[in-house]
């Protein structure tokens, strides 16, 4: 029997695997990687199948596909055609109420003038004896003369047209005295005068009569 050495206990038995597992992990590396390079070649191999299968569906059915879907384009504008044509016609009927209100607005017609203004006139029993540019000259009693009348129109020629009353005095050609007469408007250009021996003078315009 041959005694062992126990000067060398660097020497290997078989029950000392330790050191021995790093070459393990090293093996692990080389195996992951051939593993990713069949992944990525699958999939390399399977884009090119599809490229090659799409290629070829697109060369041979394209023209079919363009004639194919170019009906329903059309078919499907046409009935967007159709439903916007009530909404024109709604649209258009629209401006009658406007059309109806308009008369309604309408201002009233002007209001008719008022009737004219009729001026003083000499009453019947009054008599004309002269008439002049401005008025006809009445006498309005036995007691007037028609040449004191015409007489009183004179003196009132200043006063044509002014509204109120005025004091004057004329001379009668029948007796050669001189009378104050008081003429007092009637309206316009009209007047009645009175004084002296009672005698009354009546002045009408023009205008009522012509």
């Amino acid at each position: 029997m041959t005694p062992q050495d126990p000067g060398n206990p660097l020497q290997p038995t078989s029950e000392y695997y330790p050191p021995n597992e790093p070459p393990r992990r090293q093996r692990s590396g080389p195996a992951i990687a051939l593993l990713a390079l069949l992944v990525v070649a699958a999939v390399a191999l399977g884009v090119w199948i599809y490229t090659a299968l799409l290629g070829g569906d697109s060369d041979g059915g394209g023209t079919a596909a363009a004639t194919s879907t170019a009906p329903p384009t059309v078919t499907s504008t046409a009935p967007p055609t159709t439903a916007e044509a009530p909404v024109t016609v709604t649209v258009t009927e629209t401006p009658t109420p406007t059309q109806e209100d308009t008369p309604e607005e309408t201002p009233p017609p002007p209001p008719p003038p008022p009737p004219a203004e009729t001026g003083y006139r000499a009453p019947a029993s009054a008599e004309q004896c002269a008439a002049n540019v401005n008025w006809r000259i009445f006498r309005g009693n036995g007691q007037t003369s028609c040449g004191f009348a015409e007489a009183v129109a004179v003196q009132m020629a200043p006063y044509t047209g002014l509204p109120g009353s005025a004091l004057i005095y004329a001379t009668s050609p029948v007796t050669g005295q001189e009378y104050e007469m008081r003429c007092i408007g009637q309206g316009g250009n009209s007047f009645v005068c009175e004084g002296g021996n009672n005698a009354v003078v009546i002045l009408e315009d023009r205008s009522v009569r012509d």
